[in-house]
């Protein structure tokens, strides 16, 4: 099990990101980016194959392709 952090902001600009209010929880089309967050961590850090430290960078940089709103 893990905890869910929801942070809020400006999309495109990661340093103005807070932490959303208690008991917030994404939206059901924000499913697929929490589908392919799992998914990447599985295929990057979980299969065993390589550094650890580069598996993370790998798994850092597979980004969900598509038009953000």
């Amino acid at each position: 099990m893990s905890d869910l952090a929801v942070f809020t902001g400006p999309a495109g600009d990661a340093a103005r990101l807070r932490p959303g209010r208690s008991g917030l929880a994404p939206r059901v089309w924000e499913a697929a980016v929490l589908a392919h967050e799992r998914d990447a961590f599985a295929r990057h850090v979980l299969d065993g194959q390589g550094v650890l430290d580069e598996r993370l960078v790998a798994w850092r940089d597979d980004a969900l392709e598509g038009e953000v709103r």
